[in-house]
């Protein structure tokens, strides 16, 4: 007599896949969780490196590098490379003057630096107006200069030094660390305190419901296109305000939740949260506006 093997029945079946599928939307969130957390740690890592570089470049030089050139439209990324272990990359660049975009600069920007991009943004292409002839797309950058404040100072009641810019792209604020011009900033500069001070910050802008990664430009360009100042970011809107249309004013953001991080000028990293007051906000970005206030 045969003996009859036993097997699941249909709602046993329908019982386990239940269960499978509860694990399973119990999982997900811890997975995507630590995934955020290794991402955002591995931003951090990026923003110490580039802290570290800031400063080896001054001790080597003197002052930091200018933030957005004018006289050859180059970023201080650019000037950064030999501190980041780019030195080859670094040497094949024409530093002269003319547009960023000329022989021997944007080029170079058809290299990926991974200190230069967060792990969380996701494009790492150039999208605007940085396509070279032939067709092929530059690296952006998703770490800017923080340029100065745009406002009122709460310390002397004046507003804050601001190069108006009739191109429409927005002002350039001028009190920050890495700034627009070709004039440099050194520590002595910082009357405010090198810890007191933000340096540079992460750029991943919300913007039509979706995320216009960085701002669309090579890491390359410092200045130019109609005077959009491509390398640094006023700080004139709260963290993670959509873009506007105003191109030097968009926000410093980020895809990590509650804020973004920056760089102060004694290079250790600082997550900000996008609830900060806005006027605390600004006036850690500027380096020597003398007010009381500033983010922790």
């Amino acid at each position: 007599m045969k003996t009859r093997r036993g097997g699941f029945t249909l709602i046993e079946l329908l019982v386990v896949i239940a269960i499978i599928s509860i694990l399973i939307g119990l999982l997900l969130p811890a997975v995507q969780k630590v995934r955020a957390a290794a991402a955002r740690t591995k931003c951090q890592n990026n923003l110490k490196q580039i802290g570290l570089a800031l400063h080896n470049y001054h001790d080597a030089n003197g002052a930091f590098p200018v933030g957005a050139g004018v006289a050859n439209g180059l970023s201080w990324r650019v000037y950064v490379l030999p501190y980041i272990e780019q030195v080859s990359l670094f040497q094949q660049f024409n530093l002269g003057a003319g547009a960023w975009n000329g022989p021997n600069k944007l080029v170079y920007a058809l290299n990926q630096i991974p200190n230069f991009n967060c792990p969380s943004v996701p494009s790492v292409l150039a999208s605007n107006g940085s396509s070279l002839v032939n067709g092929q797309q530059t690296f952006t950058s998703d770490y800017h200069g923080v340029a100065g404040p745009i406002g009122t100072n709460p310390a002397t009641g004046q507003a804050y030094l601001v190069q108006a810019n009739p191109s429409g792209q927005g002002g350039f604020a001028l009190e920050g660390i890495l700034t627009l011009g070709d004039a440099t900033t050194n520590f002595a500069s910082i009357t405010d305190g090198t810890s007191n001070t933000l340096m540079v910050g992460e750029v991943s802008v919300p913007w039509n419901g979706g995320i216009l990664a960085s701002d669309g430009a090579d890491w390359v360009r410092g200045v130019g296109l109609g005077n959009g100042m491509a390398s640094c970011r006023n700080v004139q809107y709260a963290i993670n305000t959509p873009y506007n249309g105003i191109y030097n004013d968009i926000s410093f953001s980020s895809q990590h939740t509650g804020g973004a991080q920056f760089v102060m000028g004694d290079g250790s990293v600082r997550f900000v949260q996008a609830s900060i007051d806005l006027v605390v906000y600004k006036s850690t970005a500027s380096m020597n506006g003398g007010e009381v206030q500033v983010a922790n």
